[in-house]
């Protein structure tokens, strides 16, 4: 088990301020440093053998264990009593680098000191001898974060530095570095820490924090903590602060704590849309947003879902295990779960994600009813026939190829649609009629700017005067938005207040091949 050897006793610990948990229990030793043993294995045989290099990289993704490492390996190229590689932690020498007044090892964040001049100081002090320790060692965290002159200035330095120097740079981004420094160091690559490791260290650490927390609660901060461990931690401190110690923390009380929406809801509504059920859905959509649960955050968990969805339908003979690596929802709910990856076609699981990719992508951009949009998204997802897109067709075609195959296919009826009062007047364009671009349109704009709620989608749209009527282009969501009978008066209104003419407004929608007139309004409105 990872994170046995505690470090700051619990008497001690309630003497001092409050320490996070990622810092009270940082790995000390190579043998305590979780899920790097491509990393740890190389640099103890080095450090036990005396082979340490002069400069050594360290990337990888933030929380895997870059700066405990360089740390680990300070102590260990200068530790009185070495053991198999790893420092004791016990001389004055492993003490002084743990609470950090060993003055000859320098930690460097490249975030705040990446300019040249900060480098030349650091070179400036490299032919000194370490004055306590037997090497002076400078780690050098964030390091793509310096400039080009900086990694210029470093490069004879970091080539042939003197014998009792040793350079440890960590970086995130390695794409961000120069080739010329990376062909200097031995990297190292730390990967993200698998998912059973970071429940297993969010467990050891609750117990010894005398915290209680249930497996599932621990394996869902470990997805959520994406391979870091001080994440994992940061995340079981903040579910646990407040907290009663008698209380033991569960998934609900995770997911309430950091606003994820329970999966059991996320199954229900997708049943529902399964089954065509739009009152139902929207039902599901009213109970998260009376919870108070941030919508983007909802459509990304739908998004995960279907991702997920669809590759539980790519990988059928695996499908079990990943349904219980991946999901996190009550035993009621399995089956409805199995039920979902069967009712659903790989072509409506691609539409389904494109849709809500779309209005993920148009809720960030714009300040729209979020409610409101989300609503009209839903239905889309429950009526595919709505959407004529290339998807919406596909999975329409792979949804009868099903029926058919099942023996459940029926007549199809072409209904026809008839126009009713509720619906936008939506007119056709006929030849004989000539569109005149609307000069005051800006105006108009400007006019509206106040109503967030339809100023975006007005913008996008465009205006022009054809006989006593204001013909306005813009695509099927703005004619939808637009149309009601409170967002066309107060269109209207805006209007005839700005041309001074009795215009009334019909809606036509947008097609940018053909169907909209091209002039320089474009060029006025941006």
């Amino acid at each position: 088990m990872f994170y046995e050897n505690l470090h700051f006793s619990k008497k001690g610990c309630e003497e001092v301020l409050y320490q996070a948990l990622y810092r009270k229990y940082r790995s000390r030793t190579f043998d305590e440093l979780a899920g790097q043993d491509n990393v740890t294995t190389v640099l103890k045989k080095q450090a036990a053998q005396n082979r340490v290099s002069h400069a050594y990289l360290f990337c990888g993704t933030r929380g895997t264990g870059k700066t405990s490492s360089a740390k680990i390996l300070a102590k260990a190229v200068n530790c009185e009593n070495p053991s198999d590689g790893n420092p004791c932690n016990e001389c004055g020498n492993c003490r002084s680098i743990d609470n950090g007044t060993a003055i000859d090892v320098l930690e460097i964040d490249a975030a705040s000191n990446n300019r040249v001049a900060d480098v030349r100081e650091l070179i400036d002090e490299v032919v000194y001898p370490p004055s306590v320790l037997k090497k002076r060692v400078y780690i050098i965290d964030e390091v793509h974060m310096l400039s080009d002159s900086a990694f210029n200035a470093l490069l004879k330095t970091l080539e042939e530095p003197p014998e009792y120097v040793l350079f440890i740079l960590a970086t995130t981004e390695l794409n961000a570095l120069p080739p010329t420094i990376i062909s200097r160091c031995m990297r190292f690559d730390f990967k993200r820490i698998d998912p059973e490791i970071l429940s297993g260290i969010v467990l050891n650490v609750a117990e010894k924090e005398n915290i209680k927390i249930n497996t599932d609660a621990s394996m869902l901060i470990a997805r959520l903590a994406d391979g870091s461990a001080r994440d994992a931690l940061s995340l079981l401190d903040a579910c646990s602060a407040g907290r009663n110690d008698n209380t033991e923390i569960t998934l609900f009380d995770i997911q309430q704590q950091l606003g994820i929406t329970n999966n059991d809801i996320i199954i229900n509504l997708f049943e529902a849309i399964s089954k065509k059920n739009i009152a139902l859905s929207l039902d599901y959509l009213n109970q998260v947003h009376k919870s108070s649960k941030d919508l983007n955050v909802f459509l990304v968990d739908l998004i995960s879902f279907v991702r997920d969805l669809l590759i539980v339908k790519s990988i059928p003979s695996g499908s079990a295990d990943y349904v219980k690596e991946h999901f996190f929802f009550s035993s009621f709910a399995f089956d409805k779960l199995n039920k979902l990856i069967t009712a659903f076609t790989t072509e409506t699981l691609l539409y389904f994600s494109s849709v809500l990719e779309e209005s993920l992508n148009y809720i960030s951009r714009f300040t729209v009813n979020k409610k409101t949009f989300f609503e009209l998204t839903i239905i889309k997802l429950c009526d595919i026939t709505l959407s004529e897109s290339p998807k919406a067709l596909l999975a329409r075609i792979s949804e009868l190829e099903k029926k058919f195959g099942d023996g459940q296919a029926t007549p199809i009826i072409n209904k026809r649609i008839e126009k009713s009062s509720a619906e936008p007047d939506i007119i056709k364009k006929k030849e004989t009629v000539q569109e005149e671009p609307l000069a005051v349109f800006p105006e108009v704009l400007e006019e509206l700017k106040p109503h967030q709620d339809i100023y975006p989608f007005i913008k996008m749209s465009r205006m022009y005067v054809s006989g006593n009527d204001a013909v306005l282009y813009c695509d099927k969501l703005g004619i939808n938005i637009l149309s009601t009978k409170e967002n066309k008066k107060l269109i209207e209104d805006a209007l005839r207040k700005i041309s001074k003419q009795e215009l009334s407004l019909v809606f036509r929608e947008k097609n940018t091949t053909s169907e909209e007139p091209h002039d320089l309004l474009d060029e006025i409105i941006i």
